[in-house]
């Protein structure tokens, strides 16, 4: 019951920047309609998400979540949309209201399994606790192994505790891990018993055959509850609130589509059998829910229990992942299945996030993006505090799970390739696209087209990689990556106005949304001012970068804790340091405490280095498939940052190599490819190579 490949991001910002308080933030409250596709435009390997108040000509229409009804831009009027096309028939928009955004924690199945300890568990807390809490880990969720008093014997006896490895019980657990100022979960399959003891001590309340033995034996236990009497009700309501006064706010039910097909075949068992056994299986969840009340949080598990909307917070819509590259990609394939439903319906949750060896590298940092990426549900599993400097940094930034929803309303057959996170945010709208190489062997260079993206293709755009911590300079039209297999990188993009731009910040993969909380230009001047929320002990870092024909650097910075009890910039100065590259600097703030502060940054012109761009030679063509062709010429002696590829005319893009991929091609039709130099400033070379050829 529990079980991944590569991919790239990009993200685009425009130029106007307002100080806008941290409570407007751009967020209207839920629900509200919402832009939405319905199914896939031209490109099929395209998938895109919101956050924030976004507007895109991507939308095919826009979704209301009250009314459960799309209205297409081309007057198509679909009602009940999520209850009658895609299935969820009891559907309700989620309720928000005491769980506003995905819970964010730690997970003890995948790394423990059924000998995870109070001792073990203590210990992961209190590293959680020391260097994850400040950046929004929150929830410690104790999974199977706690309950029974056998290594086999009793797994699903929810009434007695593990005596040897929780000697002093549960509800010790759960005050230890308040303690440390995180929240204490659990995890049980309610519906099930083993034990037969308990079941002689709750007579009624099973299903049995006339012949007195079980009537459903299976996963979810040796005996499962009628729903269908009073009694169940009330040994259900027990349960929930016995583990409610040991002290647990979050509750992972398990097996519950099992639960849901066991009430449609086992009617005839029943005491009081009704003709649909779906309603049923709710009248179990409501009685969950009455006992745990609203303010604590309810996961259905393994599968989808769809049945369970609108009781449930949560659904885990993934199967049990392993540890390794084939447990991504059961995640993965969580994500397009059903992703559709998050932030919607409930919080979807594809199951944990692995981060440790034998993943590498490279696969542990595709999963640590998957999550910050689409903003689901985020657990980790590991033995945290034996995880290396380079994979906690990979948690760093992508705590906290943030509210980010599908603009795609619709469920995915293939394991798409481009991400599209779209975002507004203190008046700032931008990009965060995800492009995967999912193949363990062959290495791949993508090519991504703005327009694709509904992004300006007449103007450069900025790209700067987020993981490896560099500006890659201002591009028009599109661009090509190389991905390793089983690789990732994040990169921002975001079109160029002629003037400074703030274009990354290092707290979050989503670069702003969660720390951001006032930003201001003055172009007259050369300064930027702003209040961030900074973690302590966490250089935070601002990246600016500036027009391609012009450079600039740093002159002055400073930055102060926001003191709510002095005036504005009397605060504490903080140590800042600042790094000035062609083309863009960067800022550092470290702070020894986790708090606000406000910086401000002061800029002067600065001369430009150019070295002129020589055109390239022996372009080549090799056929690829029925429709593409591999570009190729001569890598280049002389200086120079890459290279344009046009085609009949049009401008294609940016590579930084001496290759382009060409696809979608008409094999019957004849073609002019051009390649010119480019350096940093956007210059090109005199000439450009030229090449006439077909794919015939």
């Amino acid at each position: 019951m529990r079980r991944a490949a590569c991919f790239l991001m990009i993200l685009l910002v425009p130029c106007s920047l307002l100080t806008i308080p941290l409570q407007a933030k751009n967020r209207v409250s839920w629900p509200h309609p919402i832009p939405c596709r319905i199914q896939d435009d031209e490109n099929s390997d395209l998938f895109v998400m919101t956050l924030g108040d976004v507007n895109t000509a991507l939308a095919q229409g826009t979704y209301d979540p009250v009314k459960d009804k799309v209205i297409l831009k081309d007057g198509t009027i679909k009602e009940h949309y999520y209850r009658d096309t895609l299935s969820v028939k009891y559907y309700r928009p989620i309720d928000k209201t005491h769980y506003p955004l995905p819970p964010s924690g730690w997970c003890t199945w995948y790394y423990y399994y059924w000998r995870i300890t109070a001792k073990e568990v203590k210990r992961n807390a209190k590293w959680i606790s020391d260097n994850l809490k400040d950046y929004g880990a929150q929830f410690v969720q104790i999974d199977d192994g706690w309950q029974g008093w056998g290594e086999h014997r009793d797994r699903r006896n929810w009434t007695m505790v593990h005596k040897e490895r929780f000697p002093d019980g549960m509800a010790d657990l759960a005050e230890y891990i308040k303690s440390v100022g995180l929240v204490p979960g659990v995890w049980l399959a309610p519906h099930g018993q083993s034990n037969e003891d308990v079941v002689k001590q709750n007579p009624g309340v099973f299903l049995f055959k006339p012949d007195g033995t079980s009537a459903s034996d299976t996963w979810e236990g040796k005996f499962l509850v009628d729903p269908t009497v009073a009694e169940t009700h009330s040994y259900l309501k027990d349960i929930f609130t016995k583990l409610c006064d040991w002290g647990y706010e979050y509750f992972k039910i398990d097996g519950q589509p099992i639960v849901v097909r066991e009430y449609n075949s086992k009617k005839t068992f029943m005491k009081n059998p009704v003709d649909d056994p779906n309603e049923l299986y709710r009248q179990t969840l409501k009685s969950i829910r009455e006992a745990i009340g609203p303010d604590r949080y309810l996961l259905g598990c393994w599968g989808i229990p769809i049945e369970g909307v609108n009781i449930m917070n949560g659904s885990r819509t993934g199967g049990d992942i392993v540890l390794g590259w084939g447990g991504f990609q059961t995640a993965l394939r969580a994500v397009m299945a059903y992703y559709y439903q998050h932030n919607i319906v409930w919080y979807v949750d594809p199951d944990v996030m692995m981060l440790r060896s034998p993943l590498t590298m490279d696969q542990a940092r595709v999963w640590a993006t998957l999550q910050g990426l689409t903003g689901q549900a985020l657990m980790a599993t590991d033995r945290m505090m034996d995880l290396s400097e380079e994979r906690v940094e990979m948690l760093r930034r992508v705590y906290p799970a943030v509210d980010i929803r599908p603009l795609d309303l619709f469920p995915s057959q293939r394991n798409k390739k481009i991400w599209d996170l779209k975002i507004n945010h203190l008046g700032r709208r931008y990009d965060v696209v995800g492009v995967f190489n999912f193949d363990e062997v062959k290495a791949e260079q993508m090519y991504i087209r703005w327009a694709d993206l509904a992004l300006p293709t007449n103007r450069p755009l900025h790209v700067f990689d987020f993981w490896n911590k560099e500006y890659l300079g201002a591009w028009e039209a599109g661009m090509t990556l190389d991905l390793a297999p089983t690789s990732c990188r994040v990169l921002t993009l975001m079109p160029s106005n002629g003037k400074i731009q703030l274009i990354s910040t290092n707290r979050h993969v989503t670069q702003g949304w969660v720390d951001l909380i006032a930003l201001k230009y003055n172009d007259a001047e050369k300064t930027y001012n702003g209040k961030s929320r900074i973690i302590k002990n966490d250089p935070y870092e601002l990246r600016f970068v500036f027009p391609r024909d012009k450079n600039y650097t740093i002159k002055s910075v400073t930055a102060r804790i926001t003191d709510s009890k002095s005036s504005a910039g009397s605060g504490k100065i903080l140590p800042v340091r600042f790094k000035n590259y062609q083309g863009w600097a960067t800022v550092k703030i470290h702070s020894n405490k986790t708090t606000e502060v406000t910086w401000d940054v002061r800029f002067e012109s600065a001369d430009i280095y150019h070295y002129p761009a020589v055109e390239p030679s022996n372009l080549r063509i090799e056929r690829v498939g029925l429709d593409g062709a591999n570009l190729t010429w001569r890598e280049q002696y002389y200086l120079n940052v890459g290279y344009q590829v046009y085609l009949n005319g049009e401008l294609l893009g940016y590579t930084p190599k001496a290759a382009f991929p060409l696809r979608g091609l008409d094999p019957k039709a004849n073609y002019i490819v051009e390649v010119e130099t480019v350096w940093e400033d956007g210059s090109a070379s005199q000439r450009r190579a030229k090449l006439k050829f077909s794919i015939e």
